[in-house]
């Protein structure tokens, strides 16, 4: 009976303290207003003074493991192939930094963000090492906007080699109704 009673105010000792795992910081909970699906509309700029490339799709972002990640997948048409990407997006609360990562099948890297957020998180700066157009080493810069609830921008940037970002590419989503 004195182990039956010792088992049980153990049970009931642990069941009383606080969760183990780490509970949705600001930081997570802005991703809030991310989730969902929206539709996408990519402009790439490939030569100076000539007209962006336009190309059209839809992003699904889904929070997950209790809300500390979001799940990113976009399918778009681009230069008349299938465009598919894929993305897992947080708040390192050890590194006290935005992370990610992104693949897509435009080519066989994989971008690994790391950076910060500003204005209640709505605005986030991420740099990841990559390519060139060329296929040099190089660093890339994204500018996430959450405008409002149902609509989000991107800008991304490449270093050049004078030590500027030169614009590449920008995104406009909306929310899908």
């Amino acid at each position: 009976m004195r182990a039956l009673i010792l088992v049980i105010s153990s049970v009931l000792a642990l069941s009383a303290q606080e969760s183990p795992f780490p509970k949705p910081m600001a930081h997570h909970l802005a991703m809030k207003d991310m989730a969902g699906t929206w539709t996408a509309v990519a402009r790439m700029y490939m030569e100076p003074g000539k007209p962006p490339m336009v190309s059209k799709g839809t992003e699904v972002n889904t929070l997950v493991a209790g809300g500390l990640w979001l799940k990113t997948e976009l399918k778009a048409e681009m230069m008349g192939q299938v465009f598919e990407g894929h993305g897992l997006f947080g708040y390192d609360a050890r590194q006290n930094a935005h992370v990610g990562s992104w693949v897509d099948s435009s080519d066989t890297w994989m971008a690994v963000t790391k950076g910060t957020c500003s204005k209640d998180c709505k605005e986030q700066t991420l740099l990841f090492e990559g390519y060139d157009e060329t296929g040099k080493p190089t660093t890339h810069k994204e500018v996430h906007v959450q405008v409002d609830r149902d609509h989000r921008t991107m800008v991304m940037f490449v270093k050049a080699k004078d030590g500027t970002f030169k614009k590449v590419m920008d995104m406009e989503y909306t929310r899908a109704k």
